[in-house]
């Protein structure tokens, strides 16, 4: 098998491997949606966030039961009531028939407790919940049975913002009825300017208010708008209900003003905030599954849309599944548009690898005959490759042996080159000492030859007693030791002037020697200085320099103390002081 498919083979085969790979992947291409790394951050927390809405309906669970437990525990009607209205508020996005239960029991105690001002509170919360759950007209009942001038002030608002939903959801059940849509819609936009101007800035959805009252208005009022919407939102935490309003309502100026990208991170930040609080009436997350879809991400308008409707469904929401159920029939079209065009690439894949293999088989065939060839030759490439590999092994041996022999002819000649320095240094110092010494010895005989004359002369002249005197002194003695002394540093300096410096180099700075004016050595020097020309026998020191062993060994122990370097190598170092090279 080796034989057959040879590296040409596995070539051609790598060949239609990539094509096919590159074949596929043109079939199960998807278009490329370009978002800002921003927004595409943002869409990728938000499809996290949808595979565990439950975590969110958990919590959202969690705190009913919290204030259900407290309820039970009331004992006051007014007590029942403002749990009620908590009760309502946690229920009113989240599941529309809980609500009403508690917004007609909130009803009911208006009822009892004569309070006219409740009544209209609630009855506007049922009006809300009867709109989102398709009931428009029982929703408009209740509206229109409401005296808009006995409202206190802190319901007008409220009331008329009610009012616009209303419309607003009659507008999106009218449809394709373009004349009825748009009357409903102008209907809501003037409950909308009724509810921004009886809100009061305090109101957490002042600016929802003002931005719908404002949406046809352009120029500096719409950015003055947009300006204060970004810096709420963005300062915000993100995690009420007003804040998702507020990041819808900045949406939308984006959309009118033609500005997709920032339209598209308010819409996604408002749809995470909306799953985070368990809306399940979330228009946010409809409108970016309408936009996915325009951009041909089918995959992920599915994923929206879906997860809109299974909401909106469990909310009893009618109008928003009505709107939803037209979304879906389009990305139905379009999932089979795709299916269609994928099965089309598919078959004309298959078509070119049927070729591509036909194209692969006769190549095979012919790379077989081409092998069959060559396999004679890479037997006789393999013998003259081993015969090579033996006479570069063999080679190889030689070079290592040479490569020996020459590391141990370098070390012979470095080693030669040393006896010759020594050689040479020897020979120099003692060409210096016989010339010297010859100078010494003709001076101590012409001393002697004197003093001989000297003595003979006194003797002659019957001065015995004189001369007894001259040959016991010890002057004459001493004075020719300092003589000898002199002659001495003066001859070893001559041959090694730097010896006094290089010295002091191996000592320690403060122990350095330090010679006294007109001194060329001191003792330690001279005994240091004998040890230099190879002297190393104290006793033998001593004799030359007159004086006792034990100074030689006093004064050679106390300079090695003070030594730098370790004292059992220290006469061996000083002997390579002014070493010579030749």
């Amino acid at each position: 098998m080796k034989t057959i498919f040879s590296k040409p083979a596995a070539s051609c085969i790598r060949v239609v491997a990539v094509v096919s790979v590159i074949l596929l992947a043109g079939i199960c291409s998807r278009s490329a949606f370009a978002y800002t790394a921003e927004n595409e951050a943002l869409l990728s927390r938000l499809d996290s966030i949808l595979e565990n809405p439950e975590v969110w309906d958990g919590m959202k669970r969690h705190r009913i039961a919290e204030i259900q437990r407290r309820k039970d525990k009331a004992v006051t009607l007014e007590e029942d009531y403002w749990l009620n209205k908590q009760l309502y508020n946690e229920y009113s996005v989240y599941d529309a028939d809980s609500a009403m239960t508690y917004a007609v029991r909130n009803l009911d105690i208006a009822n009892r407790w004569g309070d006219e001002d409740k009544k209209m509170e609630w009855n506007i919360n049922r009006s809300f919940l009867l709109s989102v759950t398709g009931l428009l007209r029982e929703a408009q009942d209740i509206v229109d049975s409401i005296d808009m001038n006995s409202l206190p002030e802190d319901l007008k608002t409220k009331y008329f913002n009610q009012g616009a939903y209303l419309y607003s959801h009659f507008g999106q059940y009218q449809g394709d009825n373009r004349l009825t849509k748009t009357d409903y819609y102008v209907r809501s936009h003037a409950y909308q300017d009724s509810a921004f101007r009886h809100a009061p800035v305090s109101d957490p959805l002042y600016l929802w208010h003002k931005s719908w009252a404002h949406e046809n208005i352009e120029g500096e009022v719409r950015d003055q708008i947009k300006a204060e919407l970004i810096a709420a939102v963005d300062s915000s935490a993100m995690e009420t209900r007003e804040d998702a309003m507020k990041a819808y309502a900045l949406s939308r100026i984006y959309k009118r003003e033609g500005d997709r990208e920032n339209r598209l991170k308010y819409l996604i930040k408002a749809a995470i905030c909306d799953i985070r609080i368990s809306n399940k009436d979330i228009a946010s997350l409809e409108e970016i599954g309408k936009m996915m879809l325009e951009d041909d991400n089918i995959d992920r308008a599915y994923t929206y849309i879906d997860f809109c409707q299974k909401r909106a469904q469990e909310y009893h929401n009618r109008i928003r599944s009505l709107s939803l159920a037209a979304a879906e029939k389009t990305i139905r079209e379009k999932y089979s548009a795709r299916d269609a065009s994928q099965r089309k690439k598919l078959h004309i894949a298959l078509w070119v690898l049927f070729a591509v293999t036909l194209i692969l088989v006769f190549a095979v065939v012919m790379i077989i005959q081409k092998n069959k060839r060559l396999v004679d030759s890479r037997k006789e490439l393999e013998s003259l490759n081993r015969q090579l590999s033996d006479n570069v092994a063999e080679l190889t041996s030689l070079r290592e042996a040479q490569e020996q022999a020459n590391s141990r002819l370098k070390e012979m000649n470095v080693e030669l080159t040393e006896v010759n320095d020594r050689l040479a240094e020897s020979n120099l110092i003692k060409e210096e000492y016989v010339g010297q010494m010859f100078s010494i010895c003709s001076e101590y005989i012409n001393k002697i030859d004197s003093f001989r004359k000297e003595v003979a002369r006194k003797l002659k002249s019957g001065q015995s007693d004189a001369l007894l005197k001259s040959v016991t002194s010890t002057s004459m003695v001493q004075s020719e030791l300092k003589e000898f002394y002199r002659l001495f540093d003066s001859i070893f300096l001559n041959i090694f002037p730097n010896f006094v410096n290089d010295f002091n180099e191996l000592l320690r700075p403060e122990e350095r020697i330090t010679l006294a004016d007109g001194d060329l050595l001191n003792t330690p020097l001279r005994i240091y200085a004998l040890v230099r020309l190879g002297i190393n026998d104290s006793v033998k020191i001593a004799a030359l320099l007159h004086c006792s062993s034990q100074t030689v060994y006093n004064n050679r122990l106390r300079i090695r103390n003070k030594a730098i370097v370790p004292k059992e190598d220290f006469a061996d170092t000083v002997r390579t002081i002014g070493r010579f090279k030749i």
